[in-house]
């Protein structure tokens, strides 16, 4: 489906990506590419889709869907008339993007203007048009940015829906775990331009976590458990990782005792990417 391998971009003296070695991407794997600002992802999007020269080798599909970040629709066009333009189609005699309107309930803003959305409104927009085009393979590029957690969260189950049971494979970029969480089987971890680490999210959590994580609220206090090793974890709480169920049960019952709140978890993503970076070598 897709292979990368020893990509490089680079912005005149600046290396914006650097990835050594191979990367495979099967069919219908859902990617979730998680890094922090100016890690790079975007980038490799962009050498992905042929906005930006790179050296190194990529193995695509002929035909790649984009969804991008910013998308500089004409203002004094509708909605209708963008679609119909983009896809070289027309609403009254082409069913599947009848349907696609009708499943993202996008009908009534058919006649306005780009203007005249809200930001769910045209992500929605953005969607219906690249969701249309059935390609081998879609890159999301934070589908979800700038858009408040009610609305991100709405988005969110709908893609999640159309996609569910649907060959598709998707390459996803996103500041939000949960996100990853719910659609994502693999993660793809970039810092600062190199690649940290490619794999299953079970694969990667048992990696760099282990059997199971217990994250505590609240770092004033610092803790230790009679079981369990503290690893990273984001400011305000307290994680600690378990090898197995009888040092995890034990770490527990000393948390209990100690009236903490906690939560239990064996694929948490965030937790995941801070670990990997910090143990991660410069590339």
């Amino acid at each position: 489906m897709l292979k990368i391998k020893n990509l490089q971009v680079k912005y005149k003296d600046f290396t914006a990506l650097n990835i050594h070695g191979e990367i495979n991407i099967k069919e219908n794997e859902i990617i979730g590419i998680i890094g922090a600002n100016g890690a790079g992802k975007s980038t490799l999007i962009k050498a992905l889709t042929n906005q930006v020269a790179y050296m190194g080798q990529i193995e695509k599909p002929k035909s790649i869907a984009v969804h991008l970040q910013e998308n500089p629709y004409p203002n004094i066009l509708t909605c209708q008339t963008i679609m119909e333009g983009l896809l070289k189609t027309k609403l009254k005699k082409d069913e599947k993007l009848r349907g696609l309107i009708e499943f993202f309930s996008f009908q009534s803003m058919l006649k306005k203007k780009v203007t005249q959305l809200s930001g769910g409104q045209k992500q929605r927009l953005t969607l219906i048009m690249v969701l249309y085009q059935d390609a081998p393979l879609t890159c999301f590029d934070e589908m979800t940015a700038g858009l408040d957690f009610e609305a991100r969260s709405r988005l969110m189950e709908k893609i999640q829906e159309w996609y569910s049971g649907k060959d598709a494979t998707l390459l996803l970029v996103t500041h939000y775990f949960d996100e990853i969480e719910k659609l994502a089987n693999k993660l793809l971890i970039i810092d600062k331009g190199c690649l940290v680490d490619f794999g299953g999210t079970g694969e990667l959590f048992k990696k760099y976590i282990g059997y199971s994580t217990v994250i505590v609220e609240g770092d004033e206090e610092k803790l230790a458990l009679p079981t369990g090793i503290q690893i990273v974890s984001d400011k305000g709480k307290q994680a600690f990782s378990f090898a197995n169920k009888m040092e995890e049960q034990e770490g527990i019952k000393e948390l209990a005792s100690l009236g903490k709140k906690f939560s239990i978890s064996n694929d948490n993503i965030e937790l995941i990417y801070l670990n990997a970076i910090s143990q991660s070598k410069k590339c």
